[in-house]
Protein backbone atom coordinates (compact mmCIF):
# COMPACT_ATOMS: atom_id res chain seq x y z
CA UNK A 1 0.00 0.00 0.00
CA UNK A 2 2.87 2.32 1.30
CA UNK A 3 4.37 1.58 -2.22
CA UNK A 4 0.83 2.41 -4.63
CA UNK A 5 0.50 5.53 -2.39
CA UNK A 6 3.95 7.01 -3.53
CA UNK A 7 3.51 6.11 -6.70
CA UNK A 8 -0.31 8.32 -6.85
CA UNK A 9 2.12 11.30 -4.86
CA UNK A 10 4.49 11.50 -7.35
CA UNK A 11 2.30 11.72 -10.05
CA UNK A 12 -0.12 14.41 -9.00
CA UNK A 13 2.75 16.35 -7.97
CA UNK A 14 4.35 16.30 -11.60
CA UNK A 15 0.47 17.07 -12.33
CA UNK A 16 0.68 20.20 -10.18
CA UNK A 17 4.26 21.19 -11.73
CA UNK A 18 2.68 21.19 -15.01
CA UNK A 19 -0.34 23.09 -14.41
CA UNK A 20 1.47 25.78 -12.76
CA UNK A 21 3.94 26.13 -15.71
CA UNK A 22 1.44 26.38 -18.21
CA UNK A 23 -0.73 28.72 -16.07
CA UNK A 24 2.85 30.83 -15.84
CA UNK A 25 3.48 30.56 -19.54
CA UNK A 26 -0.30 31.71 -20.56
CA UNK A 27 0.30 35.12 -18.85
CA UNK A 28 4.37 35.99 -19.59
CA UNK A 29 4.14 34.74 -22.96
CA UNK A 30 1.99 36.80 -26.11
CA UNK A 31 -0.98 35.37 -27.83
CA UNK A 32 -0.22 35.57 -31.35
CA UNK A 33 -2.83 35.31 -34.23
CA UNK A 34 -2.64 32.89 -36.51
CA UNK A 35 -3.38 34.76 -39.51
CA UNK A 36 -1.54 38.26 -40.72
CA UNK A 37 -3.23 41.44 -41.89
CA UNK A 38 -2.37 44.06 -44.19
CA UNK A 39 -0.75 46.96 -42.56
CA UNK A 40 0.68 48.57 -46.13
CA UNK A 41 -1.08 48.96 -49.88
CA UNK A 42 0.21 51.25 -52.34
CA UNK A 43 -3.24 52.03 -55.10
CA UNK A 44 -1.27 53.40 -57.92
CA UNK A 45 -3.88 55.57 -59.48
CA UNK A 46 -3.93 58.20 -61.84
CA UNK A 47 -3.50 60.49 -58.69
CA UNK A 48 -0.01 60.03 -59.62
CA UNK A 49 1.24 62.87 -62.09
CA UNK A 50 1.85 61.39 -65.81
CA UNK A 51 4.68 62.04 -67.86
CA UNK A 52 7.42 63.31 -65.08
CA UNK A 53 10.44 61.98 -63.24
CA UNK A 54 8.97 60.53 -59.46
CA UNK A 55 11.08 61.16 -56.59
CA UNK A 56 8.43 59.02 -54.06
CA UNK A 57 4.94 57.70 -53.82
CA UNK A 58 3.12 57.17 -50.74
CA UNK A 59 1.07 54.53 -49.54
CA UNK A 60 -2.71 54.57 -50.16
CA UNK A 61 -3.53 52.79 -47.15
CA UNK A 62 -1.70 52.15 -43.35
CA UNK A 63 -3.41 49.92 -41.03
CA UNK A 64 -0.55 51.68 -38.42
CA UNK A 65 -1.12 55.65 -38.89
CA UNK A 66 2.27 55.78 -40.79
CA UNK A 67 1.93 55.20 -44.18
CA UNK A 68 4.56 53.32 -46.11
CA UNK A 69 7.06 55.37 -48.98
CA UNK A 70 8.66 54.44 -51.72
CA UNK A 71 11.28 56.53 -52.47
CA UNK A 72 13.60 56.16 -56.11
CA UNK A 73 17.38 56.55 -55.96
CA UNK A 74 18.40 57.27 -59.77
CA UNK A 75 21.45 55.96 -61.67
CA UNK A 76 22.38 59.39 -62.81
CA UNK A 77 23.16 62.79 -61.04
CA UNK A 78 20.97 65.39 -61.36
CA UNK A 79 18.10 63.78 -60.80
CA UNK A 80 14.48 64.77 -61.29
CA UNK A 81 16.06 66.12 -64.17
CA UNK A 82 17.27 63.50 -66.37
CA UNK A 83 14.95 63.99 -69.30
CA UNK A 84 13.11 60.93 -68.12
CA UNK A 85 16.32 58.87 -67.81
CA UNK A 86 17.00 56.59 -64.97
CA UNK A 87 13.68 57.21 -63.98
CA UNK A 88 10.79 56.13 -62.18
CA UNK A 89 7.34 57.04 -63.84
CA UNK A 90 3.59 56.01 -63.62
CA UNK A 91 2.87 54.04 -66.05
CA UNK A 92 -0.94 52.44 -67.71
CA UNK A 93 -0.76 49.25 -66.83
CA UNK A 94 -3.13 47.66 -64.47
CA UNK A 95 -3.34 44.02 -63.37
CA UNK A 96 -5.50 42.03 -60.35
CA UNK A 97 -1.85 40.47 -58.99
CA UNK A 98 -1.32 41.30 -55.42
CA UNK A 99 -4.64 43.38 -55.72
CA UNK A 100 -6.01 44.36 -52.28
CA UNK A 101 -9.50 45.53 -52.05
CA UNK A 102 -9.10 46.14 -48.13
CA UNK A 103 -6.24 48.57 -49.10
CA UNK A 104 -8.82 50.71 -51.37
CA UNK A 105 -11.51 51.54 -49.04
CA UNK A 106 -13.38 47.50 -50.08
CA UNK A 107 -13.34 48.48 -53.67
CA UNK A 108 -12.88 45.36 -56.20
CA UNK A 109 -10.81 45.05 -58.80
CA UNK A 110 -13.22 45.56 -61.21
CA UNK A 111 -14.25 48.79 -59.73
CA UNK A 112 -10.66 50.05 -59.35
CA UNK A 113 -9.11 49.11 -62.92
CA UNK A 114 -9.84 52.03 -64.99
CA UNK A 115 -8.54 54.32 -62.34
CA UNK A 116 -5.44 52.01 -62.07
CA UNK A 117 -2.13 52.69 -62.81
CA UNK A 118 1.81 51.45 -61.83
CA UNK A 119 5.17 52.41 -61.88
CA UNK A 120 7.73 51.99 -63.50
CA UNK A 121 12.00 52.39 -63.54
CA UNK A 122 13.39 52.92 -66.95
CA UNK A 123 16.64 52.66 -68.50
CA UNK A 124 20.25 52.86 -67.96
CA UNK A 125 20.21 51.04 -64.77
CA UNK A 126 23.73 52.43 -63.77
CA UNK A 127 25.27 55.80 -64.36
CA UNK A 128 27.16 58.20 -62.94
CA UNK A 129 25.34 58.49 -59.63
CA UNK A 130 25.78 54.63 -59.00
CA UNK A 131 22.27 52.38 -59.82
CA UNK A 132 18.97 52.79 -59.48
CA UNK A 133 17.23 51.47 -56.78
CA UNK A 134 13.64 51.88 -54.83
CA UNK A 135 14.00 52.47 -51.26
CA UNK A 136 11.01 51.23 -49.51
CA UNK A 137 9.40 52.27 -46.19
CA UNK A 138 7.50 49.59 -44.30
CA UNK A 139 7.26 50.76 -40.93
CA UNK A 140 6.26 47.74 -38.44
CA UNK A 141 5.50 49.44 -35.46
CA UNK A 142 3.12 46.88 -33.53
CA UNK A 143 3.71 44.25 -36.20
CA UNK A 144 5.73 41.04 -36.63
CA UNK A 145 5.97 38.23 -39.37
CA UNK A 146 6.21 40.86 -42.14
CA UNK A 147 6.00 39.30 -45.96
CA UNK A 148 6.26 42.48 -48.90
CA UNK A 149 4.26 41.48 -51.44
CA UNK A 150 3.98 42.79 -55.43
CA UNK A 151 3.22 42.39 -59.31
CA UNK A 152 6.22 42.82 -61.03
CA UNK A 153 6.82 42.69 -65.10
CA UNK A 154 10.36 42.81 -66.95
CA UNK A 155 9.70 44.78 -70.25
CA UNK A 156 13.32 43.50 -72.09
CA UNK A 157 15.45 45.72 -69.10
CA UNK A 158 16.97 43.20 -66.16
CA UNK A 159 17.32 39.63 -65.52
CA UNK A 160 16.53 39.83 -61.83
CA UNK A 161 15.53 41.67 -59.04
CA UNK A 162 17.79 41.89 -56.02
CA UNK A 163 16.58 42.62 -52.24
CA UNK A 164 17.94 43.66 -48.81
CA UNK A 165 16.95 45.56 -45.79
CA UNK A 166 17.89 47.67 -43.06
CA UNK A 167 16.81 47.87 -39.58
CA UNK A 168 18.84 50.55 -38.33
CA UNK A 169 17.81 54.11 -37.54
CA UNK A 170 19.53 56.82 -39.35
CA UNK A 171 21.24 55.84 -42.46
CA UNK A 172 20.09 52.68 -43.65
CA UNK A 173 22.58 49.62 -42.87
CA UNK A 174 21.62 46.96 -45.71
CA UNK A 175 22.21 43.65 -44.81
CA UNK A 176 20.58 40.03 -45.90
CA UNK A 177 21.04 38.90 -42.59
CA UNK A 178 18.03 35.75 -41.94
CA UNK A 179 17.14 35.93 -46.06
CA UNK A 180 16.68 32.76 -47.97
CA UNK A 181 19.36 32.86 -51.29
CA UNK A 182 16.09 32.58 -53.57
CA UNK A 183 14.25 35.46 -51.73
CA UNK A 184 17.47 37.62 -52.37
CA UNK A 185 17.86 37.73 -55.92
CA UNK A 186 14.36 36.52 -58.02
CA UNK A 187 13.67 36.63 -61.31
CA UNK A 188 11.07 39.06 -63.62
CA UNK A 189 9.74 37.84 -66.84
CA UNK A 190 7.97 39.60 -69.46
CA UNK A 191 4.58 39.81 -68.13
CA UNK A 192 3.02 40.07 -64.51
CA UNK A 193 3.79 37.57 -61.40
CA UNK A 194 3.60 37.82 -57.86
CA UNK A 195 6.55 38.48 -56.06
CA UNK A 196 7.01 37.97 -52.40
CA UNK A 197 9.82 38.42 -50.13
CA UNK A 198 9.33 36.65 -46.61
CA UNK A 199 11.23 38.70 -43.47
CA UNK A 200 8.37 36.79 -41.29
CA UNK A 201 11.63 34.86 -39.47
CA UNK A 202 13.75 38.01 -38.81
CA UNK A 203 13.88 38.94 -35.39
CA UNK A 204 15.02 42.90 -35.76
CA UNK A 205 12.03 43.34 -38.24
CA UNK A 206 9.46 43.03 -35.71
CA UNK A 207 7.78 46.11 -34.02
CA UNK A 208 10.52 48.47 -35.94
CA UNK A 209 9.01 51.70 -37.51
CA UNK A 210 13.05 51.88 -39.67
CA UNK A 211 12.58 49.15 -41.63
CA UNK A 212 13.20 49.05 -44.95
CA UNK A 213 13.51 47.32 -48.26
CA UNK A 214 15.47 48.08 -50.88
CA UNK A 215 15.16 47.01 -54.26
CA UNK A 216 17.65 46.62 -57.49
CA UNK A 217 18.33 45.34 -60.66
CA UNK A 218 20.24 42.67 -62.15
CA UNK A 219 21.74 43.87 -65.86
CA UNK A 220 24.07 42.54 -68.12
CA UNK A 221 24.60 46.03 -69.83
CA UNK A 222 23.57 48.22 -67.05
CA UNK A 223 24.77 51.31 -69.11
CA UNK A 224 21.77 50.38 -72.34
CA UNK A 225 19.61 52.78 -72.79
CA UNK A 226 16.81 51.76 -75.13
CA UNK A 227 13.55 52.94 -73.32
CA UNK A 228 13.22 49.53 -71.86
CA UNK A 229 11.73 49.08 -68.39
CA UNK A 230 10.81 47.05 -65.06
CA UNK A 231 6.77 47.35 -64.15
CA UNK A 232 5.68 47.61 -60.66
CA UNK A 233 2.06 47.19 -58.95
CA UNK A 234 0.16 47.01 -55.99
CA UNK A 235 3.02 46.42 -53.19
CA UNK A 236 1.32 45.39 -49.66
CA UNK A 237 3.08 44.55 -46.70
CA UNK A 238 1.30 42.06 -44.36
CA UNK A 239 2.37 41.48 -40.53
CA UNK A 240 1.00 39.61 -37.89
CA UNK A 241 -0.22 42.36 -34.91
CA UNK A 242 1.63 41.55 -31.83
CA UNK A 243 -0.75 40.60 -29.19
CA UNK A 244 0.79 40.58 -25.02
Amino acid sequence: MKKIFTIASFFILIFLVIGCSSATDSTDEPVIPADPELIHFWYLDVTIPNDIELVAVSATYSAIGNLGTIRFESALSGYPETERMAAMERRNQPTSINYRPKGNGGMLFTEAADSMRAIQVREPFMGDAGENSLILDLPTTDFERAVLSFAAMNENAVEALRFDYSIASGTPQWITTGMRNNQIQQTIVDQYILIEVDFSGIEGVKDNPNFKVRIRFDVLDGTKNLGDRVTFNNFALDAARIRN
